[in-house]
């Protein structure tokens, strides 16, 4: 499975947090990581803004959008605090 993230200019923000889009085998897959997760996971005292979280955090957060992926989640892909909060 092919799964790759391309960078955005800008990024949509909506009431579950911020979406971002993977392409799996070469399809759009939406993926969104919760406001939850970005302002608890990322330092949120240190961000002005959730897509400054995101930058913060991207790493991660798409790491955990390709464990999602290959286990077989619904659309969209939901990375959520527990996704990524440090073990």
């Amino acid at each position: 499975m092919e799964i790759k993230f391309q960078e955005q200019e800008r990024y949509d923000i909506n009431n579950e947090g911020l979406l971002f889009q993977a392409i799996v085998n070469g399809e759009k897959v939406t993926c969104v990581v919760t406001r939850e997760a970005l302002w608890e996971g990322f330092s949120a005292a240190q961000v002005l803004s959730l897509e400054e979280a995101f930058r913060a955090g991207r790493e991660t957060i798409e790491r955990a959008a390709v464990v999602l992926i290959e286990q077989g989640a619904p659309q969209p892909i939901v990375v959520k605090r527990a996704h990524v909060a440090p073990i």
